[in-house]
């Protein structure tokens, strides 16, 4: 990374960088005590997977492979353990945070429907509005 790439390079100590080849990202680890990258308006999920997990991971550390992950970020989320093996450990990890389906779009039948329930809903409580 260099000054002429990012407009941050100066400020900025995180240790991933979107700019980084996937290649260089892998070769460190990542702490949720440490910065994120500086560089807004990137709207990378991993970065924004890497906001979430600072609020609420406070333990163990998160490999690129594990933040690149789609999974749910939740309360008590832990990372690896830095006194413990990496690759098995990783593996159990990876077990235990399957990845989160993307949600499918609503066909033109299904969005119909949804139409149509709104449509009734809003009709019944104009029905009942007090006058």
């Amino acid at each position: 990374m260099t000054i002429e790439t990012c407009p941050k390079y100066e400020g900025c100590s995180a240790i991933l960088c979107p700019l980084a080849t996937e290649d260089e990202n892998n070769n460190y680890i990542w702490y949720p005590d440490e910065d994120i990258c500086a560089r807004y308006g990137l709207g990378l999920d991993w970065i924004k997977r890497q906001k979430k997990i600072a609020k609420r991971a406070k333990e163990g550390y998160f490999t690129f492979s594990m933040l690149k992950r789609n999974f749910i970020v939740g309360n008590g989320l832990q990372g690896l353990d830095p006194d413990e093996p990496g690759e098995s450990q990783l593996q159990k990890w990876l077990k235990k945070h399957p990845i989160r389906k993307v949600k499918k779009e609503m066909s033109e039948a299904q969005k119909e429907i949804g139409r149509r329930a709104l449509k009734q809903y809003w009709e019944k409580k104009k029905e009942h509005a007090p006058a």
